[in-house]
């Protein structure tokens, strides 16, 4: 039972802040803490990320959702969740696998100061 309300609580909370995530363009690639921030990777590739401070560092939380090609099936998906705590100066990068050929869709989360940065695609070809 403790298990069922721990899943339900990640489900409902990953809800929340899915709804009231910025486009990272609009916030100047700045995240702030408990705000999630959307970011598209490609046309089937997108990512919700959110960090909180704690005792030990940042901890950034980025759940990616990728979708199998047009005209599959709708719930035809992958939703994977990384983890990482960061301290000043550390960054976490993720990269998500493609066909050969196509390009690699990327997210960079960076520890800058008192902020955190998130740059994906278009913000690492600048």
């Amino acid at each position: 039972m403790t298990r069922l309300l721990k899943t339900a609580g990640s489900v409902i909370l990953y809800g929340m802040i899915a709804a009231s995530a910025v486009q990272a363009s609009e916030q100047d690639l700045k995240v702030n803490e408990g705000q999630g921030v959307a970011t598209a990777l490609g046309p089937n590739v997108s990512a919700i990320t959110f960090w909180v401070s704690r005792a030990d560092g940042w901890h950034v939380v980025t759940t990616v959702n990728t979708r199998n090609a047009e005209g599959s099936e709708p719930n035809d998906h992958a939703v994977v969740r990384f983890s990482a705590v960061l301290q000043p100066g550390q960054s976490q990068s993720i990269s998500i696998p493609v066909a050969i050929g196509e390009r690699q869709p990327e997210l960079l989360i960076r520890r800058v100061a008192d902020r955190i940065e998130v740059l994906g695609n278009a913000e690492l070809s600048d």
